[in-house]
């Protein structure tokens, strides 16, 4: 099966999935992204989320008013994280490769948002703008990537479109997630395909070594790194999860 075939057959199975999602109602398309119990904790996650995964410290020291940036999230599901960052930035886009736009519009503007834009990918690209984006995000997205040569396309597609001095903040799927003798196997690659996931499981995970690889032939230079936590702030610090974080600099 040629690369734009499996990423054709991915798009399809998970926005299959998330519309049977949407037809249940509201509350299970929100808890469909975050296994929230409704939709107002989902909202209220979305806001922990952000403070705690994405803008970190780091992030906070390169972000100089962002009342006046551009954000984008890629892969913004039910919109539970860019609701929360439209009440921090000018404008923030949202790529996803499902069909839920309106759903997603309609949360949104029923929080008070209207700063947003959101857009449909094809799963491997970023439609906007070379030199357009100040702040570029992702949680709970790569991870389930189809294949590494996706991840590479979308790390590329990121420099592209951040402007000089632009940030980002990405997570993946932790390489501890494997079995011992799976990690020993795929080492030398430094990743793993699971090929055949279910929906929502884990279908790509990369050790830190590669991906601190990645970034630096692209370009990229390398802020900090570290690991999510499940639930935030239920039991933060004493509950890691099973994604870590890069958080890069566009330096030239």
């Amino acid at each position: 099966m040629s690369q734009k075939q499996i990423i054709t057959q991915h798009q399809k199975k998970y926005a299959r999935a998330i519309n049977q999602a949407k037809n249940q109602g509201i509350n299970s398309f929100q808890s469909w992204f975050d296994k929230s119990t409704n939709i107002h904790q989902s909202t209220l996650r979305g806001y922990w989320d952000v403070t705690y995964h994405i803008l970190t410290p780091v992030v906070c020291d390169y972000l100089n008013k962002p009342e006046d940036k551009i954000a984008l999230e890629i892969g913004y599901g039910g919109g539970r994280l860019l609701n929360a960052m439209c009440s921090y930035f000018k404008k923030v886009i949202g790529i996803d490769i499902h069909d839920e736009q309106q759903t997603v519009k309609k949360f949104l503007e029923t929080r008070g948002k209207s700063n947003f834009q959101l857009i449909k990918t094809s799963g491997n690209s970023i439609g906007v703008k070379t030199n357009s984006i100040d702040f570029i995000y992702s949680f709970i997205v790569f991870q389930h990537l189809p294949t590494f040569g996706v991840l590479t396309t979308y790390l590329q597609e990121v420099y592209r479109c951040l402007k000089l001095k632009g940030i980002a903040q990405l997570y993946y799927g932790k390489y501890s997630k494997l079995n011992l003798v799976d990690q020993a196997r795929n080492l030398i690659v430094g990743y793993k395909e699971i090929t055949n996931a279910p929906v929502n499981h884990t279908s790509l995970v990369i050790h830190q070594y590669r991906m601190k690889k990645i970034c630096r032939n692209i370009g990229f230079k390398i802020l900090d790194t570290g690991t999510s936590y499940k639930r935030s702030p239920d039991g933060y610090r004493n509950k890691p999860g099973g994604q870590n974080y890069i958080t890069l600099l566009k330096q030239s």
